[in-house]
């Protein structure tokens, strides 16, 4: 019924009840977060765990070590990313050396018969990071999803014209730019996302996500001028195409 593709799931409470409610590609921000949660969730369905280290929490290239030790035996992998905002400006130059290093180990690691599935975080850097998929491989290798896109147009189509899906949530459809994106995507590039929670430990509930995901659906259908079952059913399919 529901599928989110980018949810923090190590950051609620009871990350288990969540899972049990919800289908979902829960991404983590640091190797250690990822083995974490792989133990607690050991046995749930519904849970593809993704291994990641998001762009905030990298100080130097060396800090891709431990995550490129497990991508040989990890599918899911996420969230990773660059992250040009000003007040991450400072590591940008880590941050490139490190999602470099995590995207040619995952096309290089990639099983054609079951590709990894990558969940991307680009804030003001949607053309170095279509860069440095391409330049390792990966976006022909993986399968790759970007996670709250708010690039330029043209950087839109270049993701789309490479094959990469886009995950959108409630926050990027009440930009004017977010719902002119569910509007024009091709319907096999959608998924649906919630980024929740807002931070680590929280109250946030199974249900909070599921409102957060209803929303995303209305949001997208009264972009498109379709139902929200209609919605539904084709983020159901380009999730299992993503899960396969």
């Amino acid at each position: 019924m529901w599928f989110d593709a980018h949810i923090h799931l190590g950051w609620f409470q009871d990350p288990a009840s969540v899972a049990r409610e919800v289908d979902m590609l829960a991404v983590t921000v640091t190797p250690q977060e990822y083995l974490s949660l792989r133990s607690a969730l050991a046995g749930e369905k519904g849970v593809a765990l993704a291994a990641g280290l998001h762009p905030w929490w990298v100080r130097d290239a060396s800090d891709a070590d431990a995550l490129c030790r497990l991508l040989p035996g990890v599918r899911w992998v996420g969230e990773i990313g660059l992250d040009a905002a000003p007040r991450h400006a400072a590591t940008w130059d880590a941050q490139l050396a490190v999602f470099e290093r995590i995207c040619s180990t995952c096309a290089e690691t990639s099983d054609p018969e079951a590709p990894k599935a990558l969940s991307i975080h680009a804030v003001r850097s949607a053309s170095t990071v279509l860069d440095v998929l391409e330049r390792t491989g990966a976006v022909a290798r993986c399968r790759c999803v970007l996670h709250w896109f708010s690039g330029s147009s043209e950087e839109l189509w270049r993701a789309v014209h490479l094959g990469c899906l886009f995950s959108l949530g409630e926050h990027s459809l009440a930009t004017r730019r977010g719902r002119e994106y569910a509007r024009i995507l091709p319907e096999n590039c959608l998924l649906t996302e919630t980024d929740l929670p807002e931070g680590e430990n929280s109250p946030t509930t199974a249900d909070d996500v599921i409102g957060s995901l209803e929303r995303a659906v209305t949001g997208i259908a009264a972009a498109r001028g379709v139902t929200p079952d209609e919605v539904r059913a084709l983020v159901a399919r380009n999730a299992t195409a993503l899960l396969a």
